[in-house]
Parts: structure tokens; C-alpha cells; sequence
């Protein structure tokens, strides 16, 4: 009998030992345990998928992940959510969820909505060190948001406005200077490194990178090294031929009356061709008289047009259908685009035929060259690439960095298609295939860099290779040649803000923009360029 006890305990002993053997194989996760006050019962979303809430507890479970995630989840049926950073092991999270009330978002009327307060995390450095990161910058920025506000409430003139943001940024970059020395070994270190280098040019994020210590090795690291890498600028002087190139305004032009133009076209004999903001088509000659217009019968305003070799005017459509949103437990209609018609119509205005785009959500931008129809997609971030005849698609060029709602581009004889990519400050060229045949640009002041929020907005190639750049707020035309950048002189203030500006370069190299208020204004060669 005691033999059998033995020999039962010994085999118990070695299936807990196995067992054991077995969990250590596998693979750690991380576990969030959750606590929040004012949810007795509920479920907590994560990635479409539901956990449940009893007494105002619960766990959410993962694999393992390779580095700190940022992951979001929900609270089902309050329209309330949260984030944080996961690692492998367990982090608790504790919060408090009260009803408050405020202006509704869609209604000028009082509405009850649920937020969480009193949010606390534990057991992840991460999370300690994003709270610690947003503190610094908030104080730093909580004087200049009380002065923006003074400023622009007073009208003070744009000089003091635009005075008052370089010494928020100042004050922002050495917050976040501050925050990245104290945590050169830390993984939010990299964090902060990345927000600080948005929009910088490849050399900045170079020498930012050396703040951090040379044994950090993450997914962020990598990334920012892989974007110094792909970032080969191409010296303008070796890049384009051409000299002494320099542009005047045209006195004699008067396109004072064409106005709320948003996007431009050139004809063959020079003519240029505007889409204003109200739909209307208009054709203006080469002194800025309107010669006819016309409207193309369409639901939703165009947003772009494009003029083949035939001198066809290709004018983009929005396809919108209504959506059901839910906002903070309510539901509410929505319009939202789903795709694109390209209606093709003659110089009078007869249409000629009509083309259905696929996979397109926004058409910022438009040209036509050797039967293609390239689109710029502000919102996928890409220029689509189409059979100009059929519609269909046949390629697709990556990687855009828009802002403001803003891509556009140009194409010249050669078929090489240059992109503003203005998120990153930055003009680059490409092939039908995609593949860069040029890139220049950063973020600065001097002449050659490219000022502001994000610019330039609009590009265009001249027929002698030389570059046409366009920036807004404040306005900068300017021409780059052999000899580098130079700027047009004479051109006052065009947009106010982030706002887009039309340009269009006719066959004999003349420059026109567009002002909303002011009209079409012509800039002409000051001389015959070789």
C-alpha cells in the first residue's frame, strides 16, 4: 500500500514537472489588468475583439511583442477609449468613468457624454516616460498659446504672429532636447527623437540620431536611419544645366478678374484653363481675358482638371455616397467620397466621354502626357497612374508626404513626373515606374530651403530643365538653376495660411499663379534662357 502511495505521488510530481517544462516553452505576452471605477459590467474592445468587464475588472491578454507597442482600446457602447504601451509582463491600468456634459459637436445643444479621469499606469516605464514627455512639452508651450491667441484676436500684423511661433517651436525643440538627454538609453528616448525630427532634413536627423546612445537599436532607430539613407539629395549645379535664369511679373496681365480659382490647365495655343471653387470651368487668353467658361452638371464640385495633347479638358469628379457614423453613443449620417469620374469635354463644353477611377479617395492634382492620366491622392498618398482613354489603372507611385491637404505635381516632355512633396520639405522626381530620378530640399530659411509649415506647395519643370517652386504663407516663387535658387521679386502675398496655390507654365516657359482674391498673375522670362 505504501508502495502505491509512493509510486502515485512520484507520478504527480513528474506531471507538474512536465507541465512546467511545457509552460516555460511558451512564448511570454503581455497582459493588461484593468480597473475602472463607474463600469460594473461591460466589455472592453481590442482590435474587433471583447473582453469582458465584471465588477469593474478585467484583462486583456496578448502575444509577445519584439519592443514597448502603443496599443488603443475601447469601452463598448460609451464612445470612450485609451491607449498605452504594452510590454511583455503585466501592466495595470486604473481609471474613473464620469458622465459629463457640453455643446453637442453636430448640435448647438446641450449632450451627456462619458470620459475617463484619474488615469493611472503601472509596471511599464514606457507609459512613465510618455506621461513625463507630454508634461515638459505642455509647459513649455502653455505661455505661447495664451499669446498666439492675444495675437490673432488683436490682428497684430503677420510679422509678430510668424515672430511668436519661431520662439514656440524654440521653446518646443529645447523641451524635447532636454527630455531626449535624460533618456539616451530609454526606448521613449527614440520616442521623442522622432516627433523632434518631423520635417527635418536628412543632415538634422543625422545629427539628432547622435544624441541617443550608439547601442540603441529599435524599430524608430531603424527607421529614421533607413530615412537618412533613402534621402540622397542631388546637387542643383550638377542636376540642371542651365544659367542665369530669372523671371519678372507681367504688368500688361490682367487677371485680375478670374478669381477662386483652385486648380489650372494649359491648351496647346497657350490658353489656360482654371476650375474656380464653384465648379466653373473657364477659358482665359494670354492677356487674362475670360473667353468662355461653362459648368459640367455633377452632384459634387470638381477638385482637379488636366488638358491632354488634343487640348480635351479632363475634369475630376468626386463619386460621394451617405455613411452612418456613430459618435459618442449617437448615430449620424455622413457624406464620404468613394471614388472618381473623369468626364473629358471639348474647349465649348461638350462632353465627350466619361471614366469611372478606381481605388481613388481625393484628386489634389492632375496631368495627362503619352495617354496617361496621373492623379495626385492626397489622401493615399500617392500619384496614381491611368490609361487615359479606358480609365484603368496601371501604376502607382508611393510614398507621398502631403500636408494641409495639400499634392500636387508636374510632368514635362521627357515623361519624368516632379512631386512637391512638402511634408517633408522636399522636390522630387520620378519616372513612370516610380523610380527617383532627383530629390532637393529642406526645411529653412535661407532662399534655397523651403520655409514654413510644409512647402513647397506646387512644382513645375521649364522646357530648358530648370525648376519652378511655390510656396505659401509667406509667398516665395522661386527658380533654380545652375547658380541654385532665386526668387521672384514683385509677387505680394497670394494665400492666407495653409492654403494651396495654382500654378501653370505655358508652352513658351510663362509662369501663372493664382490668388483667390486677387486673381491670375503672369511672370514672364526676363530674358531668352540657352
Amino acid at each position: 500500500m505504501n508502495k502505491l502511495i509512493i509510486r502515485s505521488v512520484q507520478l504527480c510530481l513528474f506531471t507538474m514537472v512536465l507541465f512546467s517544462c511545457n509552460q516555460s516553452k511558451e512564448k511570454p505576452g503581455w497582459t493588461v489588468n484593468g480597473t475602472i471605477e463607474g463600469l460594473s459590467e461591460g466589455v472592453i474592445l481590442h482590435k474587433k475583439k471583447e473582453y469582458k468587464v465584471t465588477n469593474g475588472t478585467f484583462q486583456v491578454t496578448g502575444p509577445e511583442v519584439k519592443e514597448p507597442t502603443r496599443l488603443g482600446f475601447s469601452i463598448k457602447g460609451a464612445e470612450v477609449s485609451f491607449s498605452m504601451y504594452v510590454e511583455n509582463g503585466i501592466t495595470n491600468y486604473s481609471a474613473k468613468l464620469v458622465e459629463k456634459e457640453r455643446n453637442s459637436f453636430f448640435e448647438n445643444k446641450p449632450e451627456k457624454y462619458k470620459q475617463l479621469i484619474d488615469e493611472k499606469i503601472e509596471g511599464s516605464i514606457v507609459n512613465e516616460h510618455h506621461k513625463e514627455y507630454f508634461a515638459a512639452i505642455n509647459s513649455s508651450m502653455q505661455a505661447y498659446h495664451k499669446k498666439m491667441y492675444q495675437a490673432k484676436r488683436n490682428k497684430q500684423p503677420a510679422d509678430e504672429i510668424n515672430k511668436l511661433l519661431q520662439e514656440k517651436e524654440q521653446k518646443k525643440t529645447e523641451a524635447e532636447l532636454d527630455f531626449i538627454k535624460k533618456h539616451t538609453k530609454d526606448y521613449y528616448g527614440a520616442v521623442a527623437l522622432a516627433y523632434m525630427c518631423k520635417g527635418k532634413n536628412k543632415d538634422e536627423v543625422e545629427k539628432a540620431l547622435k544624441l541617443l546612445d550608439p547601442s540603441m537599436d529599435n524599430s524608430i532607430v531603424r527607421s529614421l536611419k533607413e530615412q537618412v539613407a533613402k534621402s540622397k539629395d542631388v546637387d542643383i549645379s550638377e542636376a540642371i544645366t542651365v544659367r542665369d535664369v530669372s523671371y519678372k511679373v507681367e504688368k500688361t496681365f490682367d487677371g485680375s478678374s478670374v478669381l477662386n480659382v483652385v486648380y489650372m490647365g494649359v491648351f496647346s495655343n497657350d490658353h489656360i484653363c482654371t476650375l474656380t471653387n464653384d465648379g466653373t470651368i473657364k477659358l482665359v487668353n494670354t492677356y487674362g481675358k475670360p473667353i468662355n467658361s461653362f459648368k459640367p452638371k455633377s452632384e459634387f464640385k470638381p477638385t482637379s482638371l488636366a488638358i491632354d495633347e488634343k487640348d480635351n479638358i479632363y475634369v475630376l469628379c468626386p463619386l460621394v455616397e451617405e455613411v452612418t457614423k456613430e459618435y459618442r453613443g449617437k448615430t449620424y449620417k455622413k457624406k464620404q467620397t468613394t471614388g472618381y469620374l473623369c468626364k473629358v469635354f471639348n474647349q465649348k463644353g461638350n462632353r465627350i466621354r466619361t471614366m469611372e477611377l478606381s481605388s481613388l479617395h481625393s484628386a489634389t492634382g492632375a496631368r495627362v502626357a503619352n495617354n496617361k492620366l496621373m492623379i495626385a491622392d492626397r489622401e493615399n498618398r500617392i500619384i496614381a497612374v491611368y490609361n487615359s482613354e479606358t480609365g484603368e489603372k496601371e501604376a502607382v507611385l508611393e510614398g507621398m508626404r502631403p500636408c494641409c491637404g495639400i499634392l500636387d505635381f508636374s510632368i514635362n516632355e521627357k515623361n519624368e513626373i516632379l512631386v512637391a512633396n512638402l511634408g517633408a520639405f522636399r522636390v522630387q522626381a520620378y519616372d513612370m515606374r516610380g523610380k527617383q530620378l532627383l530629390a532637393f530640399g529642406q526645411r529653412g530659411k535661407d532662399v534655397s530651403d523651403f520655409h514654413g509649415c510644409c512647402n513647397p506647395v506646387s512644382v513645375a519643370f521649364l522646357s530648358n530643365g530648370a525648376i519652378v517652386t511655390v510656396e505659401k504663407d509667406p509667398t516665395r516663387i522661386k527658380v533654380y538653376s545652375q547658380e541654385g535658387a532665386k526668387q521672384i521679386e514683385g509677387i505680394q502675398e497670394l494665400v492666407s495660411g495653409c492654403t494651396y496655390i495654382p500654378m501653370i507654365v505655358d508652352g513658351n516657359d510663362n509662369l501663372y499663379l493664382a490668388s483667390p482674391k486677387k486673381g491670375i498673375i503672369k511672370c514672364i522670362p526676363q530674358k531668352k534662357v540657352v
